[in-house]
C-alpha cells in the first residue's frame, strides 16, 4: 500500500492479527492490520513486498474483493470455481479432493467419474475411461439375427477400465425359434466389440453347463471372443485333434451355460 498522502498519516498502532482491516483513502488507518497469520499456520506470512506497498497474506478461508465463495481448511484442497461466475470460488465440505507436495491426488470422497462418452487416448500410461453395465446375452446362429429364439435367463454384466472389458453372462434358452440347427451357435449381446487384431483371442471361462443334446461325456466346452466380434463363439472340444463349431441343435432348446471372462477393445 502506497502512503500517498501524509497529511492523513495518523500515529498508526499497527498490529499482527488473523484478519485484515482495510485503511482509508491513500493512507494506513489508525489501528489497521498490514499483515494476515494463517490460523493453522501462524508462521504462514509472506516476507516479500516491493518498495512503498505493503503486502498481505490471506486466510485459507479469507473472502478477496471479487472472488467470492467460501474456502476451505482442508490442507492441500484443489481450487475449483464456479461455472457461472467464472472468477467465483465455490467452497468444499469436508470431502474436498487434495493434491500433495507429491503430486498425490487423493479423492476423500472415493469417487472418479468419467464422461458417458469415452475420450480416448494413445498414451499407455493415460487411463481414459471407466465403466459399469448389463446387458442380456442370447443364443444367435451365423446370421446373428432376431428369429423368434427366446430365453428365460437373460443376464449379463460387465466392467470397462480402459481398454479391457470383464463380463460375466448367464443363459439359459427356452425356445430356439427358427434358429437355423445345423448352424454354428453363438451368444450375442456383448456390450463392446472386440479388437480387431487378427490372432488375438480372448478366452471365456464356461461353467454350469447343462442340458445340451447330443454331446457325450467327456466333451468340454470352449468359449472365445474373435477379433472385431460383439459375440462369443462356442465349440466343443469333440474330436480327436481338438475342437469343432458346436451348433444351435446341440445348445439345445433348454440348454443353459455361464460364462466369465475378459477381452479387448
Amino acid at each position: 500500500m502506497n502512503i500517498t498522502n501524509p497529511t492523513n498519516f495518523g500515529a498508526p498502532d499497527l498490529t499482527l492479527a488473523t484478519s485484515n482491516v482495510e485503511g482509508t483513502g491513500n493512507a494506513i488507518r489508525t489501528n489497521a492490520s498490514i499483515l494476515v497469520f494463517d490460523t493453522t499456520d501462524p508462521a504462514a506470512v509472506s516476507s516479500s513486498a516491493s518498495v512503498g506497498s505493503a503486502e498481505t497474506v490471506s486466510r485459507r478461508d479469507h473472502v478477496h474483493s471479487g472472488v467470492s465463495g467460501a474456502g476451505t481448511v482442508v490442507d492441500d484442497a484443489i481450487v475449483r470455481f464456479n461455472g457461472t461466475g467464472g472468477a467465483s470460488v465455490q467452497g468444499y465440505s469436508s470431502n474436498s479432493p487434495t493434491i500433495s507436495d507429491a503430486g498425490v491426488i487423493t479423492l476423500t470422497s472415493g469417487q472418479l467419474a468419467f464422461p458417458a462418452s469415452e475420450a480416448a487416448s494413445g498414451d499407455p500410461n493415460t487411463l481414459d475411461d471407466y465403466q459399469e453395465g448389463t446387458f442380456s446375452p442370447l443364443l444367435y446362429d451365423t446370421d446373428r439375427s432376431d428369429k423368434s429364439q427366446a430365453g428365460d435367463q437373460r443376464l449379463g454384466s460387465y466392467t470397462k477400465i480402459g481398454n479391457r472389458v470383464m463380463v460375466s453372462l448367464h443363459l439359459r434358452m427356452s425356445s430356439l425359434g427358427s434358429l437355423t440347427t445345423g448352424s454354428n451357435a453363438i451368444i450375442g449381446g456383448l456390450p463392446f466389440t472386440s479388437i480387431n487384431t487378427s490372432l488375438l483371442y480372448h478366452t471365456m471361462a464356461p461353467s454350469n453347463t447343462d442340458n445340451f443334446d447330443n454331446v457325450d461325456a467327456g466333451f468340454s466346452v470352449e468359449a472365445s471372443v474373435y477379433e472385431n466380434n460383439d459375440y462369443v463363439t462356442l465349440r466343443l472340444n469333440d474330436v480327436a485333434n481338438g475342437s469343432s463349431g458346436m451348433t444351435v441343435a446341440e445348445f439345445s432348446s433348454n440348454g443353459n451355460i455361464t460364462l466369465t471372462g475378459s477381452y479387448n477393445v
